[in-house]
């Protein structure tokens, strides 16, 4: 890992979840509690800070991504068949939309909230079929877009704090691009090419130094990189299949990290945990959907 820059810090386990594939990391910041899903265990989970507060619910097809909405009572969920809105109290699903050229073999994966309020995710085949994915955009008026293809893994996205620029990754190929958006999502560049020794670019954020933080899958940590690619350095996490990142708690300077490779049994090992890590740089507040209606 030296070509990733200096040890930042160390993560800690707050949640031995033993999730399979924990993804979708995600802060509320009315609430103070802290979102992410385990994909293969079809199951969305609930925190609050310190690991505690817990809540878990069980879904009806594996859970790619998830987004916060201007309503605090619900958020925005991507489950096998397309993007639905989910209230948790209630339990209630509400089907929104499916993107296109979607089929039973492919799958929504991480997304995230523009500036905007549009909805920005990526699908892919179930068996990780070279070129079968692609991103897409759900927008406020309920319209949904192909932005840009093809893709194996595609993970991310994350936006730069002026809204200019989005970052996305396709995770086999080892490469996170950039974009400019108000261009039209055009201006697509290789912005960081993953070493062999690095592990797989996988979920990631930006933080108000519009800095891209990239969780590692198979390398055991998330690095952070400067706007320009520049590797700053990284948050060793004490597990190897590192999924998805989010800042959070008051002041925005708690880096939220999901793992995969438990069993989907709460109490195991630290594989599939959630883990902290403290950040001398704070992140942004998580976009909020705008639905249609």
């Amino acid at each position: 890992m030296a070509g990733i820059g200096p040890v930042l810090g160390q993560a800690r386990l707050v949640w031995a979840a033993g999730a399979q594939v924990g993804e979708g990391a995600l802060w509320d910041d009315r609430a103070g509690r802290f979102w992410w899903v385990d994909i293969t265990g079809s199951c969305l989970h609930r925190m609050d800070e310190a690991g505690g507060d817990r809540r878990s619910w069980d879904l009806p097809q594996e859970p790619g991504c998830l987004a916060l909405t201007e309503d605090p009572a619900r958020i925005v969920i991507g489950l096998r068949p397309g993007v639905f809105c989910f209230e948790p109290e209630t339990g209630q699903l509400e089907f929104l939309a499916a993107p296109e050229g979607h089929s039973s073999h492919h799958r929504l994966n991480d997304g995230k909230v523009d500036s905007s309020g549009r909805f920005w995710f990526g699908t892919m085949h179930v068996d990780e079929q070279p070129s079968e994915g692609a991103l897409h955009m759900l927008d406020g008026r309920g319209r949904m877009s192909r932005i840009d293809g093809p893709y194996t893994v595609p993970n991310g996205p994350a936006f730069s704090p002026d809204g200019h620029t989005m970052y996305c990754a396709d995770s086999p190929t080892r490469m996170i691009y950039s974009f400019h958006l108000r261009r039209g999502a055009s201006e697509k560049r290789i912005f960081v090419r993953f070493g062999d020794d690095d592990g797989y670019p996988d979920g990631m954020v930006v933080d108000a130094e519009g800095c891209l933080w990239v969780a590692h899958w198979g390398g055991g940590c998330v690095s952070r990189f400067g706007a320009d690619g520049r590797p700053l350095g990284r948050i060793e996490v004490s597990t190897k299949n590192v999924t998805s990142c989010a800042f959070g708690s008051a002041d925005m300077r708690t880096l939220f990290i999901t793992t995969a490779g438990g069993s989907g049994a709460s109490g195991e090992k630290i594989a599939g945990g959630v883990f902290t890590a403290r950040t001398a740089v704070a992140g942004l507040l998580s976009g909020r959907a705008r639905l249609a209606g």
